[in-house]
């Protein structure tokens, strides 16, 4: 039941001012604005959809039909344009999916941590997390790629600790087809069977047979679904002023050649920033502000109230290192597969941007934590819930307890405080 209360409360407030903000008067799609990297993803969808974006926007005057976005696969630029033609061209449709894979990535929380063997109270807390956080809630609301893998990966994990690698590399292949960041999961999953022998000695072999037929699955369901991609919404290149040809493979050798060109050698300026600062939360990232008080000259006229901050809950990440201290040093007195999964999620996810960023500079920006977060979930509820496990067990003085207890209210508080300061429509100050 609080599990509904939760997910309900977040769509709520996701979908609270979900036509704002709008110039005055509101009354045409066009006088909606997009937010952040909408400006991408929804004009390659209104090409796809056979509406031509806004002059000067991007992707005006690219063929009609075809997905000028080539760079990342069409499957969540599809359920947008799906959406156009379904609701017409406007917020509801721009943004309609990301809120149902916002919703479903949250129930997909508590499954995965019931999956890892974690009690119900500890999902609910992972879960309640995740509904908490400002990245996710801002990410869960506007019409980009990335709440479409961050689903399709959850529940892909869930399958898998529930022993059907088939399904998780199925489903791991779909959520792939909506951004290519969606196979770092493979890693999770090798590191988790790791840990599972290095603690337990496992099966290596029955382990390797699950890691290999799920990565399988996963590449084979990704090509072929590319490939049907391909057929219903040709990508083109509008650099080189034509499509991409060769198939899903050549389009797949597109992506990769577009992500390697997209790099800081310098170091990273404007809202770029090294993974290793996510950490830390440093470089938030402003995706809108508009402040009807004192607008800008480019934003005038336009209401309501906006603050549109790509930026992880101070109050969760206060917690991180130390979530995933305990988590290590749990798994190394006992067998804790909520804390092994934590681990393995953090690294795996965490890993590969660190290591494009330190050998090949390659830009990235805080919002690609996103991914990352659920293993922070996890590492976080579980070191609030034996936190206050040991303080239900500890014998010391009742006062002592009832500090510690104080300080896991304050603490859960300031989550709560985090999430209302940082909503992407709380008034500005007069």
């Amino acid at each position: 039941m609080l599990l509904v209360v939760v997910s309900l409360a977040s769509l709520g407030a996701r979908v609270g001012g979900l036509g704002d903000p709008c110039n005055s008067p509101c009354n045409t799609a066009g006088d909606h604005l997009l937010v952040f990297d909408e400006a991408y993803y929804v004009n390659a969808a209104r090409v796809i959809a056979g509406r031509a974006p806004p002059a000067g926007a991007h992707y005006a005057g690219d063929p009609s039909g075809d997905d000028p976005n080539a760079e990342h696969p069409q499957l969540a630029k599809l359920v947008i344009a799906g959406s156009i033609e379904l609701f017409g061209d406007g917020p509801l449709a721009w943004r309609l999916g990301s809120l149902i894979c916002g919703s479903l990535a949250i129930l997909g929380m508590y499954a995965l941590t019931r999956a890892a063997g974690g009690g119900p109270w500890l999902a609910l807390g992972a879960s309640t997390l995740m509904a908490a956080d400002n990245l996710m809630l801002v990410m869960g609301r506007i019409g980009t790629l990335d709440i479409y893998a961050l689903a399709a990966m959850v529940w892909a994990a869930t399958l898998y600790l529930r022993g059907r690698p088939l399904a998780a590399g199925a489903l791991l292949g779909v959520g792939a087809c909506a951004k290519e960041v969606a196979p770092y999961l493979l890693l999770v999953f090798a590191l988790l069977e790791l840990l599972r022998w290095t603690v337990s000695r496992t099966d290596a072999m029955r382990a390797l047979g699950r890691l290999v037929a799920c990565a399988v699955i996963e590449w084979g369901v990704f090509f072929a679904l590319l490939a049907i991609l391909d057929q219903i919404a040709p990508p083109y290149d509008p650099v080189a002023g034509k499509l991409v040809t060769g198939g899903p493979f050549g389009h797949f050798a597109h992506m990769v050649s577009y992500a390697a060109q997209q790099t800081s050698p310098h170091g990273p300026t404007g809202i770029a920033s090294y993974p290793w600062q996510w950490i830390f939360d440093y470089k938030p990232i402003t995706y809108l502000a508009i402040n009807p008080v004192a607008p800008s000259h480019t934003l005038f006229g336009i209401h309501a109230s906006t603050h549109f901050l790509g930026m992880i809950s101070p109050a969760i990440m206060l917690l991180a290192l130390p979530g995933l201290a305990l988590a290590l040093v749990q798994l190394r007195r006992r067998r804790d597969e909520v804390g092994a999964l934590a681990l393995a999620w953090s690294v795996g996810t965490f890993v590969p941007f660190e290591l494009q960023s330190l050998f090949w500079s390659r830009t990235s920006y805080l919002y690609y934590m996103l991914i990352v977060m659920p293993g922070i979930y996890l590492a976080v509820a579980q070191l609030v819930a034996r936190s206050g496990e040991s303080l239900a067990r500890s014998s010391r003085r009742a006062a002592t307890r009832r500090a510690g207890f104080t300080l896991i209210g304050v603490w859960a508080l300031s989550v709560l405080i985090a999430v209302i300061v940082m909503y992407p429509f709380t008034p500005w100050p007069s």
